[in-house]
């Protein structure tokens, strides 16, 4: 589904995980739950693409759990915040969320490790700015789409009923989500690509 210009969600993915083009290299934001992947593949391979780069917002699982499938299959470039690169690669714990139903979900739901996750400070590319947004977890990072005024935010906050909302639930810092999620106001006028719920315009 076409959001704006040339950002489309793929749909039925668990979370919003969405794709665009810039400077001739296609980019996938976050990857779904790893049921999601047929998914993907099947975006891809209708329309004869494949991800150059896949940027993740944050290492929850629903976010994540395709991961290792979309590098096996494509081999793109992977890129996190540091603070979720250990994460990702299986040599740390995600932390604990503040509800005790979020921590026992949790702990059900392993991802595959992922190897080879490079550092946000090596993403060069051109109109694409990362804008750090900390207290879902630790390293939580959105990212700025400048040619098309538009801003992936993961789960920074989700859209409900047409405005922006922490899930406390599964934020693990309350005061820096909220900072966050001023930041992210601050950007206004943008359209914001939530990791769950539609897109919105602030």
């Amino acid at each position: 589904m076409i959001v704006k210009g040339n950002i489309e969600i793929i749909e039925g993915t668990m979370c919003n995980v969405y794709v665009f083009k810039l400077n001739d290299k296609i980019i996938q934001v976050d990857a779904g739950m790893k049921g999601s992947a047929k998914k993907i593949i099947d975006y891809y391979q209708k329309r004869n693409l494949r991800p150059d780069v896949v940027l993740i917002t944050h290492y929850h699982i629903d976010h994540i759990g395709s991961l290792g499938i979309i590098k096996e299959k494509y081999n793109p470039e992977i890129y996190a915040n540091k603070l979720e690169i250990p994460v990702i690669e299986g040599k740390s714990s995600m932390g604990r969320p503040k509800s005790l139903g979020a921590r026992i979900m949790f702990s059900f739901m392993k991802p595959e490790k992922v190897s080879g996750i490079k550092p946000l400070e090596d993403l060069k590319i051109e109109g694409l700015k990362i804008l750090e947004t900390p207290g879902h977890t630790p390293g939580s990072t959105s990212f700025i789409v400048e040619k098309e005024n538009s801003v992936f935010i993961g789960d920074a906050a989700s859209s409900v009923n047409g405005t922006l909302q922490i899930n406390e639930k599964y934020t693990m810092d309350m005061e820096k989500a909220k900072e966050s999620l001023n930041k992210i106001r601050s950007l206004s006028p943008i359209l914001v690509l939530p990791g769950h719920g539609e897109p919105l315009q602030i």
